[in-house]
C-alpha cells in the first residue's frame, strides 16, 4: 500500500487534521522535504511503480518484508544538493531482497547522486551479484552511497561479487556495510584496466571470509580517464576504518587472494597524481595469502595486521609492480604489523626509483620484517614470537588480543614527520587520538588501551570519543552530540542509559528513544531542515542539547 499524503509544516498558532493513516505516518517519519519532492512509502508488491519516477530529493522508503524481485536502477539521477534515497526500514535489516536467478540483485546503470541503504540482500548462493554498476557500453554511476547494506549468501563461487563495478565509476561512498562469505567482497573497476573506479571512500565496513579478495581495486590504463570529463581529475581513494578477515573459506593455490588488493594508477596524463590512503584498518588472518598487496602512490599508516597463518610463499605485505605499474610515491608508517608469515612481513620490490619510497615508524613481528626500503627509518622490529614482550597482550586468542604497548616499550627518538604531512590523517593514531611521534606502531601511548577492541565487527566510528569523555568527566552524567549541523546521522554520546525526545521550536514531540551508554546513532533523514532540541531524562536531571538539521 503506498500513502500518498499531503504533510503540512507545523505553523504557529495553527493545527492541520490528517486523517489517521497518514497521522501514523507522520509521527513515525516526520517527513517534510524540499519542494516537490516525494516520501513515498513503498512494499514489496509495488515499489517497481515508482522506480522510473524518481526525481531529485525523493525518498523511497521500502516496507520491512521479502523483496523477490530486484533494484533495477536505470536513469535514476538526483542532483548533488538533493540526491534521490532508497532506503529500507528503519527497522535495520528487516528490508530483504532475495536473489534470483535473473539478474544482479541491485543493478545500477546510468545512474546519480543516489543513496541506497538500510537492506539485507541475501544471495542464496546463486550466482549474480548483490550490488553491480553494469558493464554495458556507454555506462557510467557516480556520487552512488551504499551504507548499511548486510549482504550474506553471496559465495556461489569465487566470482560472485557483493559490490561491483563494470563501468566508469566515480564519488562512491562504500561505509557502514557488512559484507559475510561473498565470493569476492568489493571488485571495483573492470578487470581490463578501462573503466576506472575514482574518488572512492571505503570507510567502517567489515568484510569477513570472502573466497577471493575481501576488496580489489583494479589498475588503471593510460587514457582512460579521458572518457567521461569528470574523471579527469587528480583524485583519491581512501580506505579506512574497515575490518578485513579471510579464513577457512578462502581459495588456495592459483585462485588464492589478498585480504586487500589495490592496482597502480595511469603511469601518465589524469590519474598520474592519484593515490590511496590506507589507514586506521584491521586486518586480520589469511592462510593462503597476503594481507595486503599494492602498487602506485600510497600511504598506508595506523594499521592493524594480524597473521596467525604461514601462507607458504606470501608476505604479509607486498608493495609490488603490477600490470605494468611499479610503486612510485610510497609511505608506509606507524603500523603495527604482526605476523607468522615464514616468507616475511613487508617487503618493497622493484620501485620506481624516480620517486621516494618512505618507511618509518613502524611496530613489525614478523621473520624478515621489513625489506627492500632504503628510506627506512625508526622501525622496531623482532620475529613473531617476540611481539609478547612489546605490547600487552599478543595472544592468538582474538578476544585476548591487545597490541597497545607495555610501559616503555615500542618508543625511541622523535621521527621526523615533514615528509608524511600531505597524509590526512598523519597526525592521529589507530585510536583516532594526537599521536606521540616518539612512538611506534599503530598506537600512541602506554599501559591501558583506551581505544576499540580488536574484534571481528564494525569498527565504531566515535568509540575513543566516548571513551575521553568518560575518561575526563568520570562519573558525571554526561551526554554530547555531534556533527552539529548535520544532514542525516547524528552520534549521541551518554555516559549511562537514558530516556530521550526531539522537540521543534514550538515543543512538539517529534521523536521519543532510548538511549544505551555510548554510541548512539540516531537516523534523522525525515526530519526536516531546522532547529530541534533533544532533551535527555537522566538519574542525575534533564540536560537539553540544541541541534540543526542541514
Amino acid at each position: 500500500m503506498l500513502f500518498t499524503c499531503t504533510f503540512f509544516l507545523p505553523m504557529k498558532n495553527s493545527k492541520k487534521h490528517l486523517v489517521l493513516s497518514c497521522l501514523v505516518l507522520v509521527i513515525m517519519f516526520l517527513s517534510s522535504v524540499k519542494a516537490n519532492a516525494k516520501f513515498i512509502v513503498a512494499n514489496s508488491s509495488n515499489y517497481t511503480n515508482f522506480l522510473t519516477a524518481l526525481v531529485s530529493g525523493d525518498t523511497l522508503y521500502l516496507s520491512a518484508g521479502i523483496y523477490k524481485n530486484s533494484l533495477t536502477l536505470n536513469g535514476v539521477n538526483g542532483i548533488a544538493a538533493s540526491p534521490i534515497v532508497i532506503m529500507g526500514s528503519a527497522s535495520l535489516y528487516s528490508t530483504i531482497f532475495q536473489a534470483q536467478v535473473c539478474c544482479n540483485t541491485v543493478s545500477i546503470t546510468k545512474c546519480s547522486y543516489l543513496t541506497i541503504k538500510n537492506m539485507q540482500l541475501d544471495g542464496q548462493n546463486i550466482a549474480v551479484d548483490a550490488v553491480k554498476a553494469e558493464g554495458t557500453v556507454g555506462n557510467f554511476a557516480h556520487h552512488i552511497t551504499l551504507e548499511y547494506l548486510n549482504i550474506i549468501n553471496y559465495g556461489n563461487n569465487q566470482n560472485t561479487v557483493a559490490i561491483s563495478t563494470k563501468c566508469s565509476a566515480w564519488d562512491w561512498i562504500i561505509r557502514k556495510n557488512r559484507i559475510l562469505g561473498a565470493g569476492t567482497g568489493l571488485y571495483l573497476g573492470n578487470s581490463d584496466g578501462t573503466r576506472p573506479f575514482v574518488n572512492g571512500l571505503i570507510e567502517n565496513n567489515y568484510i569477513a571470509n570472502t573466497i577471493g579478495y575481501n576488496v580489489e581495486i583494479k589498475h588503471q590504463f593510460n587514457g582512460v580517464r579521458d572518457s567521461f570529463p569528470e574523471t579527469k581529475v587528480d583524485g583519491k581513494t581512501t580506505i579506512c576504518y574497515n575490518v578485513f578477515t579471510k579464513d577457512s573459506s578462502s581459495s588456495f593455490a592459483a585462485n588464492a587472494r589478498p585480504n586487500l588488493l589495490v592496482g597502480g594508477f595511469p603511469t601518465i596524463g589524469w590519474g598520474a597524481k592519484d593515490r590511496y590512503e590506507i589507514y586506521g584498518n584491521f586486518f586480520y588472518n589469511n592462510p593462503v595469502e597476503a594481507l595486503f598487496q599494492g602498487t602506485g602512490n600510497i600511504s598506508i599508516y595506523h594499521n592493524i595486521f594480524v597473521n596467525h597463518f604461514d601462507p607458504i610463499g606470501f608476505r604479509a605485505l607486498y608493495i609490488a609492480p603490477q600490470n605494468g605499474v611499479s610503486p612510485q610515491d610510497i609511505k608506509v608508517f606507524q603500523n603495527t604489523i604482526w605476523v607468522a608469515n615464514s616468507s616475511g612481513g613487508l617487503r618493497l620490490y622493484n620501485p620506481n626509483t624516480s620517486f621516494n619510497q618512505y618507511c618509518y615508524a613502524n611496530a613489525v613481528f614478523a621473520s624478515q620484517p621489513i625489506t627492500n626500503f632504503v628510506d627506512s627509518l625508526n622501525n622496531i622490529t623482532s620475529d613473531y614470537q617476540s611481539a609478547g614482550n612489546y605490547v600487552l597482550s599478543a595472544n592468538t586468542s582474538l578476544a585476548m588480543l591487545d597490541l597497545y604497548p607495555q610501559s616503555g616499550k615500542l618508543k625511541g627518538s622523535f621521527t621526523p614527520s615533514a615528509v608524511l604531512q600531505n597524509s590526512s590523517q598523519w597526525d592521529k593514531d589507530f585510536n583516532n587520538n594526537i599521536f606521540d611521534w616518539s612512538y611506534r606502531g599503530a598506537y600512541s601511548g602506554c599501559c591501558i588501551n583506551p581505544g576499540w577492541h580488536l574484534k571481528l565487527d564494525t569498527i565504531p566510528s566515535s568509540t575513543l570519543l566516548y571513551n575521553a569523555i568518560k575518561a575526563t568527566y568520570k562519573n558525571t552524567k554526561l551526554f554530547l552530540i555531534f556533527p552539529n549541523p548535520s544532514n542525516a546521522n547524528l552520534h549521541l554520546l551518554a555516559v549511562s542509559s537514558s530516556e530521550a525526545e526531539i522537540t521543534d521550536l514550538y515543543g512538539n514531540i517529534v521523536k521519543q528513544f532510548d538511549v544505551r551508554e555510548g554510541d548512539n546513532i540516531l537516523n534523522l533523514d525525515l526530519l526536516t531542515s531546522g532547529v530541534y532540541f533533544i532533551r535527555i531524562n537522566s538519574a542525575t536531571g534533564t540536560q537539553t542539547l540544541k541541534w540543526t538539521k542541514q
